[in-house]
């Protein structure tokens, strides 16, 4: 049986039950609900240009500065007008915590718009090691030192700093520092979020974000931590309109109402084929068309 217009209707239920619930009170917070989209969708900015084309009301765009203590001296805004950004970077942890980067970081904070997060070292928090960092990046302690050196940089700006690591959050605890602004992790499709039937199976996948939340809970010692999907997809193109449409379905109801990214990623269209964690820009026209009316129903 196809389940897709089921989970098209149900999926759309939550979401509009949500959305009323936001209307109900907002004369108590109409400047919230004026600032921030309950979820501001987006891509990596390899991708982020024809993502926007496509998808008109994307909010956010992820930068990555990959390069150890290599920053731009201003906020990137090259993406456009109005576009929000999680700008990813990598100062290294003796620079950083003897102070000698402070001038040219708090430049860089200083010169940021409203609607602006920032990261280090992204995909550190983990039990493994997937991007190779060097060892004193691999030591949870220093870890935690250094978000917490980089919270206390941001205060008073308006950047946001979070983290981001990939993998279940209550299996990497120690790499997060409490007090954050944000919290943040990485959600690909894997064959385990698939029932027997081999379909999405989005009881599942709901079962990672409710453990990653206890978790982060227990990290930032809040209810409702503001969360971030620094990067998301499923490999084939097939399973993309279920995988973001019970990503947002979560969020409308797990979040508290508090706003959220949701930071779809995408290889080059010249890449090549479907594969591994991600695909090219664009995938199918019926995907296109779902994260559209995501991006429109959620914001």
């Amino acid at each position: 049986m196809n389940r897709t217009p089921l989970r098209i209707c149900l999926g759309v239920l939550i979401l509009v039950i949500a959305v009323a619930q936001g209307v109900c009170g907002a004369r108590a917070r109409a400047q919230t609900a004026a600032d921030h989209p309950r979820i501001a969708w987006g891509s990596n900015r390899g991708t982020w240009v024809q993502f926007k084309s496509a998808i008109s009301a994307a909010r956010a765009v992820r930068v990555y500065y990959d390069q150890p203590n290599v920053f731009p001296a201003h906020w990137p805004d090259r993406a456009g007008h109005n576009v929000w950004t999680l700008l990813s970077i990598r100062p290294t942890p003796r620079a950083l915590l003897h102070h000698r980067l402070d001038a040219q970081l708090r430049a860089l904070i200083a010169s940021a718009p409203p609607h602006s997060d920032l990261t280090i070292w992204h995909e550190d928090a983990v039990g493994n090691n997937p991007l190779g960092y060097p060892a004193p990046l691999r030591r949870p302690a220093t870890y935690r030192r250094m978000q917490s050196y980089m919270e206390h940089l941001v205060h008073g700006t308006n950047v946001r700093f979070g983290t981001i690591g990939c993998g279940p959050v209550n299996q990497a605890e120690k790499w997060y520092a409490p007090h954050l602004d944000w919290y943040g992790f990485d959600l690909f499709w894997n064959p385990r979020y698939d029932g027997p039937d081999g379909h999405l199976d989005k009881a599942k996948v709901w079962a990672r974000l409710d453990a990653n939340l206890a978790a982060l809970r227990q990290v930032s010692g809040e209810r409702h931590p503001m969360l971030r999907i620094g990067e998301s997809n499923a490999a084939q193109d097939f399973r993309r309109r279920a995988w973001f449409t019970d990503l947002a379905s979560w969020f409308a109801t797990h979040n508290g109402g508090r706003p959220a990214w949701i930071l779809t990623y995408w290889n080059a269209k010249h890449s090549g084929a479907e594969g591994g964690l991600s695909g090219p820009w664009p995938p199918s026209a019926a995907v296109v068309r779902r994260l559209r009316r995501l991006a429109e129903m959620t914001r």
